[in-house]
């Protein structure tokens, strides 16, 4: 064997434990072939004496599951090489053999006493490799539990953070222990790396407990990778960031780590608006307000439910809200808005208001907005003449008839027509006006005539704008005589000259001049009068 030896160089590798290590212990022993293990104030030291020409024919590893060292190097089947570490106090009972892995190459497992850590291999230089992987000098201090605190939230008044803090117990006071990178944070996520050096019997971490309210994944994706708390939600808050901070005491047991999580209030709105939960969603969008990155946004948001559920008011008011924030026009067609919803609240405009969609239809013809089209005909039904009561007399009534009865008005169908007959008296009668209004703001090509039993013009006046009669080239309103000349004219005529048994209110289907329905009350929906179209266009 010593024959074989002669005829190379003798180098010594050094493989150690911790990340530094005192310079008279890297390499002592060099010369004879050799494998030991040394104990230093800083760790365990693996020395390899080889004779060979090149470090790199020696390969170290490291099992974790069997708590083995691995070495590999030439050893020209020298059983001899392993002798130092049969009586090393520094391995366990059993904890040697070898295997000849060719004639050439010897394997070596060797298991420490101590618990082996394999995540830490490292080259430091040609001549020298070192391998972290025990940590004789630590604390084996035993995780008892983990628990999550805190985080109370009120979903009726949602807010943009909340605390709450995770306890790890131990089983003995942290002391001095090192926690400086123990916890990190990135986005939604919560990182735990415990230095195992330290800390035992982490896996607690994954059965931490937290309120119900809350969801939460933990995971690790490897044996060496710390363990990662995903907080997805809270309640029905999406929750976008975790901020984390330790708190300690030397005295004390418990390793605190305070939490505040940030919800995403403008998100989780949305959502809830796609999953039908309206009231909700408002909630939600109407705190995001308060946050500048979605304070636009949300307000768009708010008043388009609130729009799309007829409550044009506060609409309007979210509308104003944005537009007043707006100063880079980042949301020009909510001026549209803005007037649109303020005229269907109030069936009118302001001054400031009537300017800005004149502004927005300057800018339309630039900028070709999908809302241009519509703020045009919001600018014609404003710009309407005023609501007129026309007075019924035979005169009138010789016109009106003419001109039902003119095919020249409307060529391309013929012309649909409705009179409608109410009174100021009539409950039902004001009910069903804003449903009359809203139809025939959607059909245009239907004529719509508002007869108003006798009564004084200021009374039945009042009674329209309160119940929210509006102007539209397609609505005409009139004022019968005491004799109701106008209804006697239009019902059928089996009711000609007789008082009529219809309660009000009473519509009267037209073809032209030819009436051919009557009803009393009707909802005003699209199903319901295409029907009774159907009934005459159908013969």
């Amino acid at each position: 064997m010593q024959r074989f030896y002669r005829h190379f160089v003798s180098l010594t590798i050094c493989t150690l434990l911790l990340f530094s290590i005192s310079p008279a212990a890297r390499c002592e022993d060099a010369g004879a072939s050799s494998i030991n293990i040394k104990q230093v104030a800083d760790g365990l030291v693996l020395i390899v004496n080889s004779s060979q020409k090149s470090l790199d024919d020696v390969k170290f590893d490291c099992s974790q599951g069997s708590n083995e060292i691995v070495v590999e190097l030439p050893a020209a089947n020298e059983p001899s090489i392993l002798d130092p570490l049969k009586k090393n106090p520094n391995v366990a009972m059993n904890g040697l053999s070898s295997t000849m892995l060719s004639r050439e190459i010897m394997q070596a497992r060797i298991t420490p006493k101590l618990k082996l850590n394999c995540s830490g291999l490292k080259m430091v230089s040609r001549f020298q490799r070192y391998v972290t992987y025990l940590y004789p000098a630590g604390r084996d201090l035993k995780l008892v539990s983990a628990e999550i605190k805190g985080f109370d939230f009120d979903e009726n008044r949602p807010r943009s953070q909340v605390n709450g803090s995770l306890n790890l117990k131990f089983n003995e006071p942290l002391g001095s222990v090192d926690i400086t990178d123990a916890v990190s944070s990135a986005d939604n996520r919560l990182s735990i790396n415990l230095n195992p050096k330290d800390f035992v019997r982490l896996e607690a971490i994954s059965s931490t407990s937290y309120p119900n309210e809350l969801t939460l994944k933990i995971s690790r994706p490897d044996p060496f990778e710390p363990y990662l708390l995903t907080f997805e939600s809270l309640k029905s808050a999406v929750i976008s960031k975790v901020k984390a901070k330790t708190v300690r005491s030397a005295e004390s047991n418990e390793l605190r780590i305070d939490l505040t999580l940030t919800l995403a209030l403008y998100e989780t709105g949305k959502k809830l608006y796609q999953d039908g939960d309206t009231r909700k969603a408002l909630l939600y969008m109407d705190a995001a307000k308060s946050d500048p990155a979605t304070a636009l946004v949300s307000r768009m948001s708010v008043g388009t439910i609130l729009w799309n559920d007829d409550n044009y008011k506060d609409a309007a008011k979210s509308f104003k809200e944005l537009v007043e924030m707006d100063r880079g026009w980042e949301f020009p067609e909510a001026r549209f808005y803005l007037a649109k919803t303020s005229y269907m609240a109030n069936n009118r405009l302001s001054f400031e208001q009537t300017n800005m969609l004149k502004e927005f239809l300057r800018r339309c013809d630039r900028m070709k907005y999908g809302t241009c089209s519509d703020a045009k005909e919001l600018s014609d039904q404003v710009n309407e003449p005023a609501l007129k009561l026309n007075l019924a007399s035979k005169p009138e009534l010789k016109k009106l008839a003419a001109k039902l009865a003119d095919p020249r008005i409307n060529q391309s169908e013929v012309q649909k027509n409705i009179f409608h007959y109410w009174a100021t008296w009539c409950p039902l009668c004001l009910e069903e006006m804003p449903k009359i209004m809203k139809y025939a703001m959607a059909h245009p090509n239907v004529s719509i005539y508002i007869v108003a039993k006798n009564d004084t013009p200021k009374a039945i006046m009042a009674t329209l704008l309160k119940a929210g009669a509006i102007r539209r080239n397609n609505i005409f309103y009139y004022i019968d005589t005491k004799d109701d000349i106008m209804l006697r004219q239009t019902v059928p005529l089996i009711l000609a000259n007789k008082e009529p048994v219809t309660p009000l209110p009473i519509s009267v289907f037209m073809q032209r001049e030819v009436p051919f329905y009557i009803t009393d009350r009707l909802d005003w929906n699209e199903a319901q009068l295409s029907q009774i179209w159907k009934l005459k266009y159908n013969e």
